[in-house]
């Protein structure tokens, strides 16, 4: 099944509602769901992408 029929099916997990109170993620689970992620869609250990606030395109 190609990722596109995947995702299609509704295969590829999608992120869960947010911790109460405050709504942030763990470490843990930002890093199980990209390995879900990856996995899903025939990528394991894909390197996640880095996020920085301070670039250009979050600039207001």
């Amino acid at each position: 099944m190609s990722p596109l029929e995947r995702l299609l099916a509704e295969a590829i997990p999608v992120r869960p509602a947010p911790a109460a109170p405050w709504g942030h993620w763990t470490q843990q689970q930002q890093d199980a769901h990209w390995q879900a992620l990856c996995n899903t869609v025939g990528t394991p250990g894909a390197q996640r992408p880095t996020h920085n606030e301070n670039t250009a395109q979050n600039a207001a």
